[in-house]
């Protein structure tokens, strides 16, 4: 009994709050010339004006100790979109209808019907270099979202997705 209560217990912390994260980067750029930066001007994060302040705070506190100081010229301006999806929930409840008859002849029917959906947050993370004006690293981060959760709980999510978004920055060099 004691390894069946284990298993489930196993599967259900692995399946509640797994963040994704897709990095990409321009592979010729050289990310060592990088020691400001600033957050886009007209930025449109697609977040609350309350989600979206949070973010900009853990995203400073994240550059600055990874060494990099806030200017009013940069050589980099961070960038963020957002989207928020409803997904279809991984349980379902299944449901059959057989039957059997006589020589040999069988009918079975089956299905899951979904329930429940969870809410994700998609933030995209762009590193956008000031003087070329072009996109040099990316990272798009995907969480599960509760929009009505607490202040606190909202800057605990942004910590976990800035913390998972520059995990690979900078890009380790290919020789």
């Amino acid at each position: 009994m004691k390894p069946v209560v284990l298993f489930i217990f196993l599967i259900v912390l692995c399946s509640c709050g797994s963040t994704y994260v897709i990095h990409d980067y321009d592979e010729k750029q050289d990310f060592s010339i990088y020691k400001t930066f600033n957050f886009y001007p007209e930025m449109n994060s697609g977040l609350s004006e309350l989600d979206q302040k949070r973010l900009l705070l853990v995203t400073e506190s994240f550059m600055q100790t990874e060494g990099f100081a806030r200017s009013e010229t940069p050589g980099i301006y961070i960038n963020f979109t957002s989207q928020i999806t409803k997904e279809a929930s991984g349980n379902t409840i299944g449901v059959g209808l057989g039957g059997g008859g006589g020589g040999g002849v069988n009918v079975g029917i089956g299905g899951n019907i979904p329930i429940g959906s969870n809410t994700y947050l998609e933030l995209t993370m762009d590193f956008v270099d000031v003087t070329k004006d072009e996109l040099v690293w990316q990272a798009i981060v995907k969480s599960k979202f509760h929009q009505n959760a607490s202040p606190n709980t909202k800057t605990e999510l942004f910590h976990r997705m800035i913390k998972k978004s520059l995990d690979k920055y900078p890009p380790e060099k290919k020789n």
